[in-house]
């Protein structure tokens, strides 16, 4: 299944986010109407607030009632699957999807971020072009308020002038759970999704120059997510994707999940040792051809505005991304920062 989390009218930012079902590649289905609808022809006088309850606005609030909920999925999705499918009470169980805006399906508590995961990346970002993995994994929080939808323009702020582009297969943690054995680790996933890990390159450099990392990936609009969580059931070889990022047609990135230095199963079990919760993600980290590992002399692959990004990896889809000026007036100098001043 294809879980999304989407407004109906593409054209407005105000509306409530709905979570809906993909049917086929251009169609969505109401999952909190159509369970209601399905519950009241049952005669359930409740439909309305149980429907609310199981399928909320959010698949991390889904996801946080449990086997009750997931049961209810998956019998929305047999009905909505089904002939009757039309209006009902004014509303439409099923929409086209070039009628809705997708939004980033998950809002967690917290994003975890992997950095240099995969060998081919490490070695082209590493100065001493060693590949081989660390004592521990390399990770970090990703806030929440950096997420945007898989279609929506990547803000580039004025701070930087290396703005890049790290496309990741990204894991859905589907239930409250702590020290995860790696045996066990690949139950505790929902579903995947495309996650891309905006990275200001310049402003990093400067943060971790003060032993800092935090708003060279952290900027609005700095984690796309999307374009939907397809449910693991899916997704039969998690470790063996092909990922591949394109700006403007142009491939840069083109790999595998294979290529991973620290696979699922352990990188679940490291960050579990603090208590991951329903809606939680996980980026995996990204293979190389990234910005910053382009070394060609004359050649700048660092993203301006006007530039298209797409991000996929096979089984799940593509995400879709312009990079636009970031809108309002920055009160921080970044200019005496790089300068060396203190504030």
């Amino acid at each position: 299944m294809r879980i999304v989390r989407y407004t109906p009218d593409r054209a407005s930012e105000d509306q409530a986010p709905r979570l809906g079902l993909m049917l086929g590649d251009d169609r969505i289905g109401d999952l909190r109407r159509a369970h209601e609808r399905m519950l009241a022809g049952a005669g359930d006088r409740g439909a309305a607030e149980i429907a609310a309850l199981r399928f909320p606005g959010n698949v991390a609030a889904h996801l946080a009632g449990g086997e009750v909920a997931h049961q209810a999925l998956l019998e929305t999705a047999a009905y909505l699957s089904g002939d009757d499918t039309g209006a009902g009470g004014g509303h439409a169980l099923v929409r086209k999807l070039d009628q809705c805006r997708l939004l980033a399906p998950v809002k967690p508590w917290k994003i975890i971020a992997v950095g240099r995961n995969y060998g081919s990346h490490d070695k082209e970002m590493s100065q001493s072009g060693s590949g081989f993995p660390k004592a521990v994994p390399s990770a970090w929080i990703k806030s929440n308020s950096a997420l945007t939808g898989p279609f929506d323009d990547i803000h580039k702020p004025a701070a930087t002038d290396a703005l890049d582009y790290e496309t990741e297969l990204t894991l859905v943690i589907s239930k409250h759970c702590k020290n995860v054995a790696e045996a066990d680790a690949m139950d505790v996933i929902a579903g995947y999704m495309i996650g891309i890990d905006v990275t200001a390159r310049d402003v990093v450099r400067l943060e971790r120059a003060e032993g800092n990392q935090l708003m060279g990936k952290m900027f609005d609009s700095f984690a796309p997510m999307g374009p939907w969580m397809i449910t693991a059931d899916e997704v039969p070889d998690p470790m063996n994707l092909a990922i591949q990022t394109r700006v403007n047609g142009e491939i840069r990135q083109d790999g595998s999940t294979a290529g991973m230095i620290w696979d699922i199963p352990k990188l679940i079990s490291y960050v579990s040792q603090m208590s991951l919760e329903p809606g939680d993600l996980i980026m995996t980290g990204t293979p190389s051809g990234v910005a910053a590992g382009h070394k060609v002399e004359g050649e700048n692959w660092f993203m301006q505005a006007g530039d298209v990004l797409e991000s996929e990896i096979a089984g799940i889809g593509v995400l879709r991304n312009k990079i636009v000026d970031a809108p309002g007036e920055v009160q921080w100098d970044w200019e005496r920062s790089r300068a060396g001043e203190k504030a």
